[in-house]
């Protein structure tokens, strides 16, 4: 068995790590948008006030790569100052362009 102790990067470490250009490599889909709060501004930082949906409701975000990725980290960040809630979301990919989707984590 093979075992190592690794210590979790803090927020302001991993936010110097180097991201992906996702403007260039991906497009976005999603289920609702407020005007005001773009995806953009969560997806490749243009902005500091995040994404925000115009609908009420479950959303979805889908960011389809151009190229299949390898990706070793995935920053969720979420905020919410006007009232206390609980945010659950699902991370999935899919193997198969779209057709079917393997859950990877569930909060």
């Amino acid at each position: 068995m093979r075992k190592q102790i690794s210590k979790l990067m803090s927020n302001v470490r991993a936010r110097e790590q180097a991201w992906l250009g996702l403007e260039s490599i991906a497009s976005v889909e999603m289920t609702s948008e407020d005007q005001a709060f773009p995806i953009e501004s969560a997806l490749v930082g243009q902005g500091k006030q995040g994404w925000r949906a115009a609908e009420l409701g479950v959303q979805t975000i889908r960011v389809i790569f151009d190229q299949p990725q390898c990706l070793k980290r995935i920053s969720l960040v979420f905020v919410e100052p006007a009232a206390q809630r609980t945010q659950e979301f699902t991370l999935k990919w899919s193997p198969d362009h779209g057709k079917s989707f393997q859950e990877i984590v569930r909060q």
